[in-house]
């Protein structure tokens, strides 16, 4: 098998390094250095295997796996070829025990105790209206798959249970916030609110104790037609009970045209009408450019703007503004427009202080950095600073990517050295701060007791499957959990847009 096709296959690695894809955007194509990545942790992996008297898919699979991964993504970070970096020593590490040792890749990688609050998830109802009626959904979220799927009707391999499955049972994710993609409304919603609200009250039915395990965004498309009928859904929904959050994607609109947030005749109607129906939490798609965005209304600026006339309200920014066609160095003030350094920006130009109600969202924007120590070092470092540690929250992009788990250990192995503390003023990634991004910030946010919350699911109905799948994946009776659900690379994105018949053009 060659470089390329074993690229493409992934090998059974727990995942894929390099540039990769939620789905909704075309990545850039792997380089050389990636392809090597993956080269020569199939050949740590062979040798380990034998090792162990295992197969290579199995040991990839494990905490050793995981661990063969970040010491390889490691090494070439500090010396292979197309090093992202421009500072002399690395500024970004991943401290793992030796991969053999799989018991001490299972505790150094495995759960530390943390409440892990994932505030960015995913899946799609395969039977509702939208799958006959909106064909662009169904082809966006028909490239979300996994290569794998066998199933009758393939978006059953993204439904319900394969994102309780994913999310709670083959993760240590202890919450999530569910979302949906975009849409026009109820018609073409891949989650309508509806059936999200069905979702949480099945996983509620599986808890004890009164604590929830999810909780729900309602996506709001205010550019579709007029505005008052959008305001009494709001309403509505809001009034049900069930909104943790609202959700707008300002770039994405009719005729390829968004909106912008502090707009006085679309946006700020909506952010009043959550402010006065007590829903103190809004969220907006920025950066991350999609296809058919419209780009002059995906950045910060507007969110951070409103973000001062509610002060009392919170203001969750998602994927952090990350632009994956931007490499994330130290802050450029002077060329600011785009990626994380564009939301840095949008808080000087309105006086935003560290650890105010701006949030950053982590969702898909570590997936991609963390093969990227040096970026990911920048990325994390300049929000934790500016943005603040108590105000950076985990998000993973589940289910598109499969189980977040792996996304979940290569943060708890991630270091920020002391190099580049040093250098640009960066805090130390330390076991607290760890713990504040992968949920308890989460929890300020959205007034959970962390604690309380997951002693009360601890013996709930997930946390009894999940031991007994821990249990049966130790004795390989069931395959690995941890399969992408998505076309990841380039060429499997570009594959399925020509194959779908889509017009829309890459960015």
């Amino acid at each position: 098998m060659g470089l390329r096709d074993r690229w493409e296959t992934q090998s059974g690695l727990p995942l894929l390094p390099g540039p990769v894809s939620n789905g909704e955007f075309l990545p850039p194509p792997a380089t050389r250095r990636h392809r090597m990545v993956v080269e020569e942790v199939l050949a740590r992996a062979d040798h380990m295997a034998r090792r162990l008297h295992v197969d290579r898919r199995t040991f990839l699979q494990s905490a050793g796996g995981v661990a063969a991964l970040l010491s390889v993504l490691d090494l070439s970070a500090c010396t292979g070829p197309g090093r992202t970096g421009t500072h002399s020593t690395p500024g970004g590490r991943y401290r793992v025990p030796p991969p053999a040792d799989l018991h001490a890749c299972a505790q150094a990688l495995g759960s530390q105790g943390e409440f892990i609050f994932d505030g960015h998830t995913h899946h799609v109802m395969p039977a509702d209206p939208w799958a006959h009626d909106a064909p662009e959904t169904v082809a966006l979220v028909l490239g979300m798959l996994p290569a794998g799927c066998s199933e009758a009707n393939p978006l059953d391999c993204v439904n319900r249970a394969a994102y309780v499955h994913d999310v709670f049972v083959a993760s240590d994710t202890t919450v999530a916030l569910l979302s949906d993609v975009p849409n026009s409304g109820p018609a073409d919603a891949a989650l309508p609110f509806g059936d999200a609200v069905e979702t949480q009250a099945l996983v509620a039915q599986l808890a004890h104790g009164g604590a929830s395990r999810l909780l729900l965004h309602d996506v709001l498309a205010p550019n579709f037609g007029p505005l008052a009928p959008q305001l009494d859904g709001m309403t509505a929904q809001a009034t049900s009970g069930h909104v943790a959050a609202f959700k707008v994607y300002t770039a994405w609109g009719p005729g390829g045209r968004g909106f912008a947030l502090d707009d006085p005749s679309i946006g700020l109607p909506v952010v009043q009408r959550a402010h006065d129906l007590g829903v103190k939490v809004f969220c907006g798609h920025k950066g991350l450019p999609l296809m058919r965005f419209d780009l002059s209304h995906n950045g910060p600026q507007d969110m951070v703007a409103v973000s001062r006339t509610f002060p009392d309200m919170q203001f969750v920014v998602f994927h952090s503004a990350w632009d994956p066609n931007r490499v994330e160095g130290p802050y450029d003030r002077a060329n600011p427009t785009s990626g994380i350094d564009s939301l840095l920006k949008a808080l000087d130009d309105h006086n935003v202080p560290p650890n105010s109600n701006v949030w950053a969202d982590l969702g898909t924007t570590w997936r991609v950095l963390l093969s990227e120590p040096d970026q990911a070092a920048h990325a994390l470092g300049k929000l934790l600073s500016r943005v603040g540690e108590d105000r950076v929250l985990w998000g993973t992009d589940a289910i598109w990517y499969g189980s977040p788990q792996p996304q979940i250990m290569a943060f708890r192995a991630f270091e920020i050295t002391p190099a580049f503390q040093e250098a640009f003023g960066y805090p130390a990634l330390t076991d607290d701060v760890k713990r504040k991004v992968l949920g308890l910030n989460a929890a300020t946010l959205y007034s959970i007791d962390a604690q309380a919350t997951r002693c009360a699911l601890a013996s709930d109905a997930v946390s009894n499957v999940k031991d007994e799948h821990a249990d049966l994946v130790r004795t390989m009776a069931l395959p690995p959990p941890w399969r992408p659900r998505a076309p990841i690379t380039r060429r499997q994105v570009a594959r399925w847009l020509a194959s779908s018949g889509s017009r829309w053009t890459p960015l």
